[in-house]
C-alpha cells in the first residue's frame, strides 16, 4: 500500500520535496530499481496525457541516498504556476513490476 502524503506548495515557488520510500516501515534500497513520478491535474488523468508532468531520475527526480530510500522531486514550474489541486505519485519498478510507493494531493495555493 502506498504512503499517502499531501504536499502543499505556493504559486510561483520553485520547490523541491524529499521523500523516504519504505517497505513494511523500513527504508527501501533504491539501488538497481527505477524510480519515476508523475504530477497531473486529477487522479483520473492518464499518466501519458499532455497535461501530466512525468519525472524521471535526471529529469525532475534525484536519488538522494539509495540505501536510505530517499528521492527528491523538483516540482515543475508548469505546476506551480497553476493554482489548484494536483495529484502526484512516485513509482518504483523492480524486475519490470511497477508499484506506487507514495501518492497524494498537491494543492498549489495562490501567492
Amino acid at each position: 500500500m502506498p504512503d499517502i502524503q499531501t504536499v502543499p506548495v505556493t504559486q510561483g515557488d520553485t520547490p523541491t520535496r524529499t521523500f523516504r520510500i519504505t517497505s513494511s516501515g523500513a527504508a527501501l534500497n533504491l539501488t538497481g530499481v527505477t524510480v519515476t513520478a508523475v504530477i497531473k491535474p486529477t487522479i483520473g488523468t492518464s499518466d501519458d496525457d499532455n497535461a501530466a508532468h512525468p519525472l524521471t531520475v535526471g529529469a525532475g527526480l534525484t536519488i538522494v541516498d539509495a540505501a536510505a530510500g530517499t528521492v527528491r522531486m523538483d516540482i515543475p514550474s508548469a505546476v506551480t504556476t497553476s493554482p489548484g489541486w494536483w495529484f502526484y505519485k512516485i513509482q518504483v519498478t523492480s524486475s519490470g513490476h511497477p508499484e506506487t510507493a507514495v501518492e497524494g494531493l498537491m494543492p498549489v495555493s495562490p501567492a
